[in-house]
């Protein structure tokens, strides 16, 4: 081997290990900025329901952190668990939750929203898509701890919120399901949000794999998509589209609904809506269609 290959050789192996430290080192970042959700500070806004409502307290369900939020009483023997976003609390305004809430208690409906472990006024660190069976099944717990039976007992997501609706649903009981806004898998959803702040599909998808291995390794994060755990949830799904909803397409919610096994799931495109944002467009009709599909259609025995 002469000098020149060698020179060669050499320089391709410094450029090589160069390359493979900035990919460690960006998927290692990947995975913080992916897993770790600052606490969004809850502003005392409660009053703004427009409803009677109670502060309420209740542990997450086996680690026993203590979850906070609001439940707003009805006169129908039915609760409606409100599951916010990622990035968002209780009073989540791309949701525009507190009005949300407001209505559907309006409709008679018991009304829970509360904040995720690490938002609001939560214990704990948040992480993404972490915690699900703790958190949701706390929520759960709670309600049934008031009385309502697991039949009359709806979850309704937004987001990452509706992913872990989903994930949840497909190995507890619940009654119903309500999914705004749900991805249909992580790699497309973080593809689609570094689309959103300008970095190219090809280079995003690329650190998919490195991000994926350092959540498993720093977080112990174990990837679930909801298209592989939708068709185990048995009750009845509403699955919510936005027409200009920048990170998630029709057709991958319409997978989502095929995929689902129970003959009384139904999917809804809302027109002039942007994602998650159907009940701050269409109020009225946003109500009217959940309303109707939480009373019209009955579950298989």
């Amino acid at each position: 081997m002469n000098k020149r290959t060698k020179k060669i050789l050499k320089i391709t192996a410094i450029v090589i290990s160069a390359l493979l430290v900035i990919y460690v080192g960006l998927s290692v970042y990947s995975a913080k900025e992916v897993m770790e959700i600052p606490r969004l500070p809850l502003v005392d806004v409660g009053q703004e329901l427009g409803v009677p409502f109670q502060d309420v307290s209740f542990p997450t369900r086996g680690d026993n952190l203590t979850l906070k939020g609001w439940f707003a009483p009805g006169e129908r023997d039915e609760v409606i668990i409100i599951l916010h976003g990622g990035f968002q609390n209780r009073v989540d305004d791309n949701v525009n939750t507190l009005d949300l809430v407001h209505d559907l208690a309006l409709k008679g409906y018991n009304v829970l929203t509360y904040d995720l472990r690490g938002r609001g006024e939560s214990e704990g660190a948040s992480r993404a898509l972490s915690y699900i069976d703790e958190d949701v099944g706390g929520a759960v717990d709670y309600v049934q701890s008031r009385g309502f039976k697991t039949k009359n007992i709806y979850l309704l997501g937004f987001c990452s919120g509706a992913a872990a609706a989903c994930i949840y649903a497909s190995h507890n009981d619940v009654g119903k399901v309500i999914l705004d806004g749900c991805f249909i898998d992580v790699p497309t959803m973080l593809i689609r949000q570094a689309n959103s702040v300008g970095v190219p599909s090809f280079l995003a998808a690329s650190f998919i794999p490195g991000t994926y291995l350092f959540t498993r390794i720093i977080y112990h994060y174990d990837m679930v998509n909801c298209i592989d755990v939708v068709p185990l949830i048995k009750c009845p799904v509403l699955f919510i589209h936005e027409e200009n909803d920048e990170f998630i397409t029709l057709d991958e919610v319409e997978a989502l609904f095929k995929a689902s096994t129970n003959p009384a799931s139904r999917i809804w495109e809302v027109p002039d809506a942007e994602h998650s944002q159907s009940y701050k467009t269409h109020p009225l009709e946003y109500i009217e269609k959940v309303d109707y599909f939480l009373t019209s259609l009955i579950i298989p025995s």
